[in-house]
């Protein structure tokens, strides 16, 4: 039953990130849900279900674009294993520290996608790093700061100090 929780979920982000995204973008940039999603459903798992969650969330992704098939695939596995590994070590539950989680990933998504898009044309990657990417991450981070905050709310989470 979960999974197919999990499966309706990611096919509404998809059809969230196809449709809605692109007319809230910002000053040519979208924030990424699909990393949102990503973030959200491997921090709490294992490596290797991260790892596969990762690879089928950017497979689907890449199904779009078959110009660059695998890089999403590739990209969404790396970051699933990072934040599963390393992620959730720390601060689990802090929504800002989701948010900072985001932004990395989305950083190394876009540092991939320009590796992969440009041709390895070293001056083109880093005009289109400082130009769109750094922006895109911290777009993203904010909505997923959103996000993770409303569902926080929603479900009564709420962190904080424990003063005596």
């Amino acid at each position: 039953m979960k999974a197919i929780r999990i499966l309706l979920l990611a096919v509404l982000i998809f059809i969230l990130q196809l449709k809605v995204v692109p007319s809230i973008g910002l000053l040519g940039v979208a924030p990424d849900l699909v990393i949102v999603l990503l973030v959200a459903l491997v921090l709490e798992r294992v490596p290797v279900a991260a790892v596969i969650i990762g690879f089928v969330l950017g497979f689907l992704q890449d199904l779009g674009n078959a110009s660059f098939l695998g890089m999403n695939a590739l990209a969404k596995s790396l970051i699933a294993y990072g934040v599963s590994r390393y992620g959730a070590g720390f601060l689990p539950e802090s929504v800002l520290f989701k948010g900072l989680l985001i932004f990395a990933a989305t950083l190394f998504d876009e540092v991939i996608a320009l590796v992969v898009t440009t041709g390895f044309d070293l001056p083109v990657m880093i005009v289109s790093f400082f130009r769109y990417s750094i922006l895109s991450a911290l777009y993203t981070a904010v909505v997923g700061l959103i996000v993770f905050a409303v569902i926080d709310a929603a479900t009564g989470r709420v962190v904080g100090s424990r003063a005596r």
